[in-house]
C-alpha cells in the first residue's frame, strides 16, 4: 500500500477516526439526542402551561372587570333607589307638614269663632246690664230679677239682629 502513496497509520486513522463514529452514533449521540429531545418536550410544555396560565390569568382579569362592572352598576342603582326614596321622604315630609299646617290654621280659625262668639256674648251680656242699670236709674224704680232677665232677653234678640 506504500505503492499507492497510503500511509498505514493514514489509513489507522481514518479506521479509528470512523469505529469512534459508530461508537459514538451508538453510544454518546443517541443520549444526547434524548436529552436534547427532553430537553425541547420540556421548554415545550413549560411555554404550553405558560399561555394555559396566561389565558387563565386573563380570563379571571375578564371575569374581575366584568363584577367590578356589575359591582358599579349596583351601586348606581342603589345609590338611585336611596335617592328616590330620599325624595319620596322628603315629599312625604313636606305633605305632612303641610296637613298639619292646614290642621293647625283649621283649629286657630274654629278657637278664633269661638272666642268671638263667647266675646260677643259676654259684652251683650254687659249691654244688657249697662242697658238696665241706665234704664233702672232713668226710671228710678225697683227691678226684679225676673223683669231683669226678660229685658236682658229682649235685648239680646233686638241686638242679635244687628250685625257685628
Amino acid at each position: 500500500m506504500e505503492a499507492l502513496g497510503i500511509n498505514h497509520t493514514l489509513l489507522a486513522q481514518i479506521i479509528n477516526f470512523v469505529i469512534l463514529l459508530i461508537f459514538l452514533r451508538l453510544v454518546v449521540y443517541k443520549p444526547i439526542v434524548n436529552i436534547l429531545e427532553q430537553r425541547q418536550q420540556y421548554i415545550a410544555n413549560n411555554v404550553a402551561a405558560a399561555e394555559e396560565e396566561r389565558k387563565q390569568a386573563e380570563a379571571l382579569r375578564q371575569q374581575y372587570l366584568a363584577e367590578m362592572q356589575k359591582a358599579r352598576e349596583e351601586a348606581q342603582a342603589i345609590i338611585q333607589q336611596a335617592t328616590k326614596a330620599g325624595e319620596e321622604k322628603a315629599q312625604e315630609i313636606v305633605e305632612a307638614a303641610r296637613a298639619e299646617a292646614q290642621r293647625i290654621k283649621e283649629s286657630a280659625l274654629e278657637e278664633i269663632a269661638r272666642e268671638k262668639e263667647k266675646a260677643v256674648a259676654e259684652l251683650r251680656d254687659q249691654v244688657a246690664s249697662l242697658s238696665i242699670l241706665v234704664a233702672q236709674k232713668i226710671i228710678n224704680q225697683t227691678i226684679t230679677p225676673e223683669i231683669q232677665h226678660s229685658l236682658v232677653q229682649e235685648f239680646i234678640k233686638e241686638t242679635g239682629d244687628l250685625p257685628c
